[in-house]
């Protein structure tokens, strides 16, 4: 296109008597040209970028050196330096566009038929001798000058061309990178295990892949499909060599890499892919867990993908250890917490656990809210129980108990064992007496029946101590009550209750009992 300008401007600067005068034909077949050549040019300029297909080379050489041809001889009929100048152009195009070779085959193409169009255009008086000498010269000139310029400039636009793909790879390995170390901190913030896995294939679809399985391995040694994520169906992971080669090396494994198994190339294609990668993630006692991710490309083990997706499966593989350990604490605190307020047998609060309540329970009252009861119980015959049936059965007594205690209570109370045979109802919530000795009389009729153990039943009985609160006394003032109202209900030896000194049967009073 730049030889097509400078030839317009030869055309126009001639029509003012400059430097190259033609007549009007002659102008007219340059500036056609010249327009050609700047379409033909101007059409492979806004072609997708990619590499350059032989034929369209081949034709805007085609183009050039016809112009250049067709100017030099009608711009220039003297064979004056400028028809070197327009024969470079094309040499000069040749050796940047493929090298010293091409150019020295455009060189000789163009020499011929400029070599041969002079010599049909010699005037017949002998004087075209010193034109065609001239021009032989011009020809060497423009070798001489386009060859080891075209050569250095081919040099320096390959040189160009590879520093921008490492610019673009580069940039492109940061951007990975940067997604990389973005995923990373969600997947060390995940806890749950399984999580951590699904959070992994969504990073790996946002590297590029199309799609990306999560696979475990059970005890049999079989792979399943745990989890899948986007576009495409997932191949069978049972029958995936990768993956075994994957957990076996404990390295990423590539599918249909170059020397792969024709079968394996057919697995893919049909699954609709042209490569794939396999990262293991982890292996303990015979299971296992990798990450697969397909492309509609195929892979490499330089590919920048392949190098994001193997750091992913890294951080993926920490990530899922420390969720494990996490989750494993968890747990374990959980468990501990639980024993530290639970009796281990019954699986009711413990003494810790009914002092916190009680304690609330006489802060709420304090500071306006409802009063509260307490019914400190012990079991009758539990002794005879244990002599007789053995402490196994004494155990399997104290659980029955502890079921039917439970079933008697409402769900805001607490049902408490203080140790042996010694039980505490905490009834929150509670009105007035009535509705604590109402309780009181379920919990004897409850525990009036006896308790099947094995092929014998075990009678027994209980005594009830209830005590009242209204937040006048403090809690071991209350429970000490509590304690001897059920004392003075077991010297009766039999099932019943008894209430703390100072309270009144509700049928015998009218108000609300003092506190205990």
């Amino acid at each position: 296109m730049v030889l097509s300008a400078v030839f317009l401007a030869l055309v126009a600067s001639s029509a003012s008597g400059g430097a190259a005068v033609v007549s009007a034909d002659a102008a007219v077949a340059v500036g056609a040209l010249a327009c050609l050549n700047m379409i033909v040019n101007g059409v492979f300029a806004v072609r997708p970028p990619g590499e350059e297909p032989v034929a369209a080379t081949v034709v805007q050489l085609l183009v050039d050196g016809a112009l250049a041809v067709v100017a030099a001889l009608l711009l220039d009929p003297d064979a004056t330096p400028l028809a070197w100048v327009a024969l470079l152009v094309p040499v000069l195009d040749a050796a940047v566009l493929s090298g010293p070779l091409l150019a020295g085959a455009v060189w000789l193409a163009l020499g011929l038929a400029y070599i041969a169009l002079r010599v049909r255009t010699m005037p017949p008086d002998g004087s075209g001798t010193e034109i065609l000498r001239l021009g032989l010269q011009q020809l060497a000139a423009a070798a001489a000058v386009a060859i080891p310029t075209g050569y250095l400039a081919a040099r320096l636009r390959d040189d160009l061309d590879r520093a921008h793909q490492t610019l673009l790879a580069a940039s492109r390995r940061a951007d990975e990178l940067e997604r990389v170390a973005t995923h990373a901190r969600t997947l060390t913030e995940t806890a749950d295990p399984g999580r951590v896995l699904e959070e992994a294939a969504a990073a790996a679809l946002d590297l590029g892949f199309l799609r990306v399985d999560v696979c475990r391995r059970d005890g049999s040694g079989r792979w399943r499909l745990a989890h899948a994520a986007g576009e495409g169906r997932s191949p069978d992971p049972d029958a995936d060599r990768a993956l075994d080669r994957a957990l076996a090396d404990n390295r990423p494994a590539l599918t249909g890499a170059g020397g792969a198994a024709t079968d394996e190339l057919q697995w893919l294609h049909l699954a609709g892919f042209a490569g794939g990668v396999v990262i293991p993630v982890w292996r303990q006692d015979g299971r296992a867990a990798a990450m697969r991710a397909f492309t509609d490309r195929p892979l490499e083990p330089d590919d920048t993908g392949v190098q994001a997706l193997t750091l992913l499966g890294t951080q993926a593989a920490a990530a899922w250890g420390n969720a494990l350990r996490y989750t494993s604490l968890a747990g374990w605190s959980q468990m501990v917490a639980y024993e530290a307020a639970h009796d281990a047998l019954t699986g009711l609060a413990n003494r810790a656990q009914l002092m916190m309540r009680l304690t609330h329970a006489l802060e709420r009252r304090r500071a306006g809210g409802p009063s509260f009861a307490l019914l400190y119980l012990d079991l009758n015959g539990f002794k005879q129980v244990n002599d007789t049936l053995g402490h196994d059965a004494g155990d399997a007594v104290l659980i029955a108990v502890a079921q039917r205690l439970t079933r008697v209570a409402r769900p805001t109370d607490t049902v408490a064992r203080l140790g042996g045979d010694e039980f505490v109802l905490l009834l929150t919530d509670t009105a007035e007496l009535r509705g604590a000795v109402i309780v009181a009389e379920r919990v004897c009729a409850a525990l009036s029946r006896p308790v099947a153990v094995g092929e014998h039943r075990a009678p027994v009985g209980t005594s009830v101590g209830v005590a009242w609160a209204d937040g006048t006394h403090d809690v071991e003032e209350i429970l000490r009550r509590a304690d001897e109202a059920m004392y003075r209900a077991k010297r009766r030896r039999r099932t019943g209750f008894a209430l703390a000194d100072g309270l009144a049967p509700p049928d015998q009073s009218a108000q609300l009992p003092p506190a205990a």
